[in-house]
């Protein structure tokens, strides 16, 4: 419990050093890594995903990195290495796996990548701060999870096949 409390601490530290400075907005006028998908008509909602990138760099990037790939300043200290999150579509067949991305943010799926359950069970932490800015535990894992699906590493259509 106390190695949890530690990780959990780190993160909050951490997470506020990356709050700090969000990664520089694109130029106006230029697309989204996730406008392709929602033209398509499946894909996220990106104002819940603009919400879920500041939620993100609180809370996530310590660990996953700011750009995802699971290099984020707390990793070193962890058993195993946060997963590339960037990649989650292409793992899935070409499918973003909403459901279970966002069950593994909140706690109601445990994953065991990180060896032990190193990684906090958000759904009870977001229920209890404010830092979320998000009405309810619930909605701030709904915007993280978007904000994850929208900088999914590009499939060719044929690849998920």
């Amino acid at each position: 419990m106390k190695k949890v409390l530690s990780v959990v601490a780190m993160v909050v530290l951490s997470g506020a050093a990356f709050a700090q400075k969000p990664p520089d907005a694109p130029a106006q006028g230029s697309p989204t890594p996730a406008t392709e998908w929602v033209k398509a008509g499946s894909g996220p909602d990106l104002g819940e995903a603009a919400a879920g990138e500041v939620i993100y760099f609180r809370y996530c990037a310590a660990c996953h990195g700011r750009t995802m790939k699971g290099d984020g300043p707390v990793a070193p200290g962890l058993i195993k290495k946060p997963i590339d999150l960037t990649g989650l579509t292409k793992k899935n067949g070409g499918i973003f796996p909403y459901d279970k991305v966002a069950a593994q943010i909140d706690g109601r799926e445990s994953t065991r990548t990180h060896g032990t359950p190193d990684m906090p069970v958000w759904g009870e932490i977001f229920a209890i701060t404010t830092g979320t800015d998000a009405p309810n535990a619930a909605a701030a894992v709904k915007r993280i999870t978007h904000y994850v699906w929208s900088l999914q590493t590009k499939t060719a259509p044929n690849a998920a096949k």
